[in-house]
């Protein structure tokens, strides 16, 4: 496939809808405890203080994140700017491509929609909301590792405008949570750790780039594939 190209994947199976459903049901019983509000519009990153949820992994308050670790930002009116989240890039490696559909293209909340390249592998992720791609960041064509410096920020990847914007809003994970999703996600890789990889992380080291990698150097495309749930 050409750089830029974009080839529409077929919606995930009953795998993700069940993860849709519980984390769905998850969402509501927040809602609930917290008055039943509507979902808003998030302010921009810039506005919005950063927290670490645990010693590993960034996570910005603001955004709404997708259980395949990505996000989406709300920009007034039906615009929606989305990226990987912290989580995904440190799982990775650094970025050598980032393969992104054209403007225009119809994105399917939960269907593979970009895919980021390393060391000669591609690894796709799901979008985290529908809508038509009115934007993508050029940058990352000089410069892919922007995704892995500054996922929130410089190294966004694409502009969407959604017409399902609530309804996409409510099958995503804001806030608490957010945060006790990556909790759970950070226990599920460090289960994966091997012993003296574990110890160190534990011990507060800084997670090494390209961790599914570290754990495993010949099937971490498979680790990969688990935990972005494109397997």
């Amino acid at each position: 496939m050409e750089p830029g190209g974009f080839e529409m994947f077929p919606t995930k199976g009953l795998e993700y809808l069940l993860v849709i459903v519980y984390l769905g049901a998850l969402v509501w019983f927040w809602s609930l405890l917290r008055g039943g509000e509507r979902p808003e519009a998030a302010p921009s990153f810039a506005r919005s203080r950063r927290r670490r949820p645990n010693r590993w992994f960034d996570l910005p308050d603001g955004a709404y994140y997708h259980p395949g670790h990505s996000w989406a930002l709300p920009e007034g009116g039906r615009m929606v700017r989305i990226g990987v989240d912290d989580f995904a890039q440190k799982l990775l490696g650094m970025a050598g491509a980032v393969r992104l559909p054209p403007v225009g293209t119809r994105l399917e909340q939960g269907s593979p929609a970009w895919a980021i390249h390393v060391d000669g592998r591609s690894f796709e992720q799901l979008a985290p909301v529908d809508g038509e791609v009115v934007a993508r960041n050029e940058a990352l064509r000089e410069d892919p590792t922007l995704v892995n410096r500054d996922p929130y920020g410089a190294g966004w990847l694409l502009e969407v405008k959604t017409s399902r914007l609530d309804p996409n809003l409510k099958t995503l994970l804001r806030g608490d949570l957010a945060r006790a999703w990556m909790r759970t996600s950070e226990e599920a890789l460090f289960r994966r750790m091997p012993r003296e990889l574990g110890v160190v992380m534990q011990d507060g080291g800084v997670p090494i780039t390209g961790i599914a990698r570290a754990i495993s150097p010949d099937e971490w495309d498979r680790i990969v594939a688990e935990f972005l749930l494109t397997h």
